[in-house]
């Protein structure tokens, strides 16, 4: 069991210490280039993928935990800013860790393809994620969390400590 008292009281040092369920998406994947990667296994889905007008195609990854797929959250924020979380209805669908495979998490120490669904829309903080294109550029742009009320709630407590 965690001792949440012995963390960093800085957002980044809290949430890499892994202890609490976060999915951190890192950058919107580029469709096209996907598609060029993954026709080289042409029982992939990524072939033809059709986004709805609220998923997403992203890169992400948690610390030290797995992220099943259907796994739903209700709580968006800025890698840096957990104090301005919003509410959000999102799921995570799929997850593709590369041309061969398909699997049913978000494995711990990987960054796999991911299919994110907004089921109210999508929220406009995904302005922020940077598009697979871009450098990194973190004062235009920042990685997004996506978590629960409840685990939201420990992390602003460890901060406030």
């Amino acid at each position: 069991m965690a001792v949440f008292s012995d963390l960093e009281l800085e957002t980044p040092e809290v949430l890499s210490k892994g202890l609490f369920p976060i999915l951190i998406l890192t950058s919107i994947a580029d469709q096209e280039r996907m598609k060029s990667y993954y026709s080289k296994n042409p029982e992939h889905r990524f072939n033809n993928l059709q986004l709805t007008e609220n998923q997403i195609l992203v890169e992400c990854y948690s610390y030290h935990t797995n992220i099943p797929t259907d796994s739903k959250f209700d709580v968006i924020f800025l890698n840096n800013d957990v104090k301005n979380f919003m509410n959000v209805s999102a799921a995570l669908e799929y997850v593709s860790y590369n041309r061969s495979f398909e699997v049913d998490i978000v494995p711990n120490g990987y960054t796999p393809l991911a299919i994110i669904n907004f089921l109210e829309g999508k929220p406009e903080i995904l302005n922020k994620l940077r598009p697979e294109s871009e450098k990194r550029d973190f004062s235009k742009y920042d990685y997004i969390c996506l978590t629960n009320r409840e685990v939201v709630e420990k992390v602003l407590n460890e901060l406030d400590k």
